[in-house]
């Protein structure tokens, strides 16, 4: 099957997904329905929902199971691409939803962001996102792959992003007027390991920019941490003479890799900053010394 194909099975899963919704008596126990039955069922009755379940052995041992209560929690799914929300007419596709799936055996898969929302009528703005995602193809295999957690930015945000040491040349804390102070982070690339909906989750920040702050009401943001001596990238020049507080905030961007799957762009950015520095800037004297003088 070819994209386009894959495209067009993908489109009529979301237009299946939003007849589902929209209709006013959608119940959880309808064999055809991409919706939850209750947010407390087992993992592969919850995934034989998402799936579509037709069988007459699966639709009545769900039908005995939620006969005596009513769902409270419905979930659906559409692409995940960040212009995409339940309800509000956007299902398109992109880029990102395909390389979240590329590793998984069907080379038609793409990502869908899961949400979910009290049962009951809904607008647009009663879902929320899960923090999971499916990698589904233009068929339905027996048995889905299981719902695969996500990083948020928020979660990003939480994790222990190490500051970026403030580097000063000359190093003594002084430096003068009109010379410039060659000023650098130093910076780079650190992974971190931590957990998502009980799943393993290895997290790997790049700082993508830097943002000085040089104490005279002067700043810089910029890609370029900078570099020692002799390299003047990130110098400043100071114009006049008092002391001064450098401040640095570093701006990371993340990936993140489950169970040791792909690495996929974390939905944001941290900012980190970094201890302030203090600099004396002095000037300097000038002198007339006749030849031969000490």
């Amino acid at each position: 099957m070819d994209f386009l194909t894959a495209k067009r099975s993908c489109s009529f899963l979301i237009a299946l997904v939003a007849v589902t919704l929209l209709a006013p008596k959608a119940h959880a126990d309808e064999p055809n329905s991409r919706i939850s039955a209750t947010a407390d069922q087992d993992s592969a009755e919850l995934r034989a929902k998402l799936w579509g379940a037709t069988s007459s052995s699966s639709t009545s041992s769900t039908e005995t199971k939620t006969a005596s209560s009513k769902p409270t929690t419905i979930r659906t799914y559409l692409p995940a691409c960040s212009e995409n929300w339940p309800q509000r007419g956007n299902s398109n596709t992109c880029i990102g939803a395909t390389v979240m799936c590329q590793d998984t055996p069907d080379p038609q898969d793409i990502g869908f962001w899961v949400f979910s929302a009290p049962a009951g009528p809904t607008t647009a703005e009663s879902w929320t996102p899960t923090g999971e995602y499916l990698c589904l193809g233009g068929t339905d295999p027996d048995d889905p792959p299981p719902v695969i957690p996500v990083l948020t930015g928020d979660d990003f945000r939480r994790l222990p992003l190490p500051a970026s040491p403030i580097v000063v040349q000359p190093a003594n804390g002084r430096t003068l007027v009109n010379v410039p102070t060659n000023l650098y982070a130093d910076a780079d690339t650190v992974t971190l390991p931590t957990t998502v909906l009980g799943q393993p989750v290895r997290v790997r920040a790049t700082p993508q920019e830097f943002r000085w702050t040089y104490g005279d009401g002067n700043g810089l943001s910029t890609e370029d941490a900078g570099a020692p001596y002799p390299e003047l990238r990130t110098a400043y020049t100071y114009r006049k003479a008092g002391e001064q507080e450098v401040g640095l905030t570093t701006v990371y961007s993340g990936e993140y890799s489950v169970n040791g799957g792909p690495w996929l762009p974390v939905d944001g950015t941290a900012t980190v900053a970094s201890p302030g520095s203090t600099l004396e800037v002095v000037s300097a004297e000038n002198r007339l010394v006749a030849d031969g003088s000490a």
